[in-house]
């Protein structure tokens, strides 16, 4: 049995298709999501989860910001029929196993808004949060650098000292030491430059980051405001790629890899470095709603399946294409 938290991994990973038939093998699969999304397809039980404006939840500012600020977010609607947060999901969930899994979520909160208030009790009184929606700590204070850098120097560090000295401690040798430092690792090209002579690069626009649909008229009429393109998804490719293979302007084309192909329209841009084929990440459904299915196409359908070598994390950008006519 497998259970995905609002996941769709058919559709935001590479080898789309190799996740469809390991899908297939799963003997009981529950989805929990808001959106009938591709990976829902594939489920025998799927509930209804709520949208972002039903449910708690809380949030932190970015690195870098200048000060620390916690955000506490409230439901502004009722939640429409059975749904529940996924976070009350796994807090029913875990209800229901004895022991220490249960009294371990009955200790951070027993349930979705309890979470919250479990997490954030230590800055603010739960009713002056509920009052502000915010706690802002101190401004960042230039200089004062222990605060910041928690490292062996004090200092940023282009090596961490903080994990060469656990890989010491560990007995770790040269091989796992060359994580902590920088250098230089040849990067494996998925399909031969002869036969693909031009690099995909997939890109997140800013509507669809953080889980962002397009099932709306609106968020597909504003989905690339800088290219001025909606409704679509082009291959962006610079002007002298473009006279190199005899195409122009909204010419319908097809992307090519060793792993498939998918049919788009050109967009000739100079933001695009030449040998390069952009194509941004959010379209191509073949489910979640009537504005968002059967619109533009998926460039994870096309990306060979590959790892980082430090990270273990997807490799996006090392899959070799080719485009022509369609």
């Amino acid at each position: 049995m497998a259970i995905g938290f609002n996941s769709n991994f058919n559709m935001t990973a590479p080898g789309t298709g190799q996740w469809e038939e390991s899908l297939k093998k799963i003997r009981f699969y529950v989805h929990v999501a808001p959106f009938i999304s591709e990976m829902a397809g594939y489920a025998d039980l799927v509930l209804p989860s709520t949208t972002f404006l039903e449910e708690w939840g809380y949030d932190h500012s970015s690195p870098g910001s200048g000060s620390a600020e916690a955000r506490i977010k409230q439901p502004v609607v009722k939640p429409i029929g059975d749904s529940k947060s996924i976070g009350d999901v796994l807090f029913h969930l875990a209800e229901r196993f004895p022991g220490a899994v249960a009294k371990a979520f009955k200790d951070a909160g027993g349930s979705a808004e309890g979470f919250v208030r479990f997490r954030t009790s230590s800055l603010l009184s739960w009713e002056e949060f509920l009052k502000k929606g915010v706690w802002t700590g101190p401004a960042y204070q230039y200089g004062k650098y222990h605060r910041i850098f928690h490292t062996p120097s004090k200092k940023f560090e282009f090596v961490s000292g903080n994990l060469r000295a656990l890989q010491i401690k560990k007995g770790r040798g040269v091989k796992e030491e060359i994580a902590s430092t920088p250098h230089y690792s040849e990067l494996k090209w998925l399909g031969a430059e002869g036969s693909y002579p031009l690099v995909l690069f997939p890109y997140q626009p800013l509507l669809t980051i953080g889980n962002g649909s397009q099932n709306y008229p609106w968020a597909q009429e504003i989905f690339l405001p800088m290219q001025g393109v909606g409704w679509a998804s082009p291959a962006e490719i610079n002007s002298e790629t473009a006279r190199s293979l005899n195409l122009r302007d909204r010419d319908e084309v097809w992307i090519e890899s060793p792993f498939g192909k998918i049919r788009t329209r050109v967009k000739v841009s100079e933001g695009v470095h030449p040998g390069i084929v952009c194509i941004p990440c959010g379209q191509g459904h073949t489910s979640y709603g009537k504005w968002q299915k059967g619109i533009g196409c998926n460039p994870n359908e096309v990306i060979g399946i590959d790892f980082d070598v430090l990270s273990g994390q997807s490799a996006f950008f090392n899959t070799r294409v080719k485009i022509y006519r369609a």
